[in-house]
């Protein structure tokens, strides 16, 4: 006795029936195609329910985009920032007091709790304060971004001493003391994530960077070496490198004018209009959500074995790198 021939969805497709299928039942799949879509939403907004983040730099920028971010997948947020406006040495404002309350009312309209702490990455006293008081309040530290960074543009002998060792201080020995107050609470709690915020510029030369550039990659070689230290205490150590973004850390006078110094009226647009070409997708540059987003996957049971990588998102502009 002969089997009934089945029809497969290679047929289906050949003969048209399956598209006469999906238009006849359109009304349904759009029903079911909601209601996955509310699912899905739902399983975002508990990825990191019960979990606690704090994140440095966190007033404005790529540090407020994760930490909404992090909000939306059901974290409490401690946004840490230096929030004085300007720091000595560095070319450019930084963020406000002012927009670290206003960062504060973006997450908590996100249904989490925030608290919103002005300290300085580079005093150990303030940072230990701060996740003492995270703690205290939430009941535990889950996830730290070192997220907090300055930059200077110029030539190698254009810096003066103290433009250099701000860059320093900040990005590399403020991440050095973030991850020394953060680790002895995670090894407590047997579990964590730091997530260190580096550069596609960590991961080559650039002559009109080059402090900031090596400060990056010293973040990528400390972030390694976090992660061969705690990986037994289950605290997972990963670095997320973003190409051009546009922060106020790029998008100022300052650093436009050095970026296009012949260029009367430089805007962020026209510099990322520059660098498309050379990268392998029409894209010249990023938004902080897009940075926000690689770094929550660190944050993830998707990650929960993964310890001493580095996510690049810079548009492809890596793929020449040696590997």
């Amino acid at each position: 006795m002969k089997k009934k021939n089945k029809t497969t969805r290679r047929d289906m497709i050949k003969k048209g029936m399956l598209g006469a299928a999906v238009i006849a039942t359109s009304p349904v799949l759009g029903s079911e195609a909601s209601l996955a879509g509310e699912s899905n939403q739902r399983a975002m907004n508990s990825l990191l329910s019960g979990k606690t983040a704090f994140i440095t730099g966190g007033a404005r920028g790529i540090g407020l985009a994760i930490a909404e971010e992090m909000a939306q997948a059901g974290a409490n947020i401690v946004l840490f920032d230096i929030a004085s406006g300007q720091i000595p040495h560095v070319g450019y404002a930084v963020a406000t007091e002012s927009d670290l309350q206003s960062a504060k009312a973006k997450i908590e309209a996100l249904n989490v709790k925030c608290l919103a702490i002005k300290g300085d990455v580079r005093k150990l006293d303030e940072l230990k304060n701060a996740m003492q008081r995270t703690v205290s309040t939430f009941g535990s530290l889950d996830i730290v971004v070192a997220n907090a960074g300055v930059t200077q543009a110029g030539s190698i002998e254009e810096f003066s001493p103290e433009e250099v060792s701000v860059v320093y201080d900040i990005n590399v020995s403020g991440v050095i003391k973030t991850t020394q107050v953060a680790a002895p609470i995670m090894k407590q709690q047997s579990s964590g994530r730091i997530i260190f915020i580096s550069s596609a510029l960590g991961r080559m030369g650039n002559e009109l960077f080059p402090i900031y550039a090596s400060s990056k990659w010293a973040v990528i070689g400390f972030a390694k070496s976090a992660a061969l230290t705690y990986g037994k205490d289950n605290i997972m150590c990963n670095v997320v490198s973003p190409g051009l973004v546009r922060t106020k850390l790029a998008d100022n006078p300052y650093i436009l004018s050095k970026m296009m110094p012949n260029d009367p009226a430089p805007t962020f647009n026209r510099v990322s209009e520059m660098l498309k070409p050379g990268n392998p997708i029409n894209v010249g540059h990023l938004e902080p959500t897009d940075v926000a987003k690689a770094t929550l996957f660190f944050a993830t049971d998707a990650t929960a074995k993964v310890t001493g990588e580095v996510f690049d998102i810079s548009y492809g502009s890596t793929a020449r790198n040696i590997g």
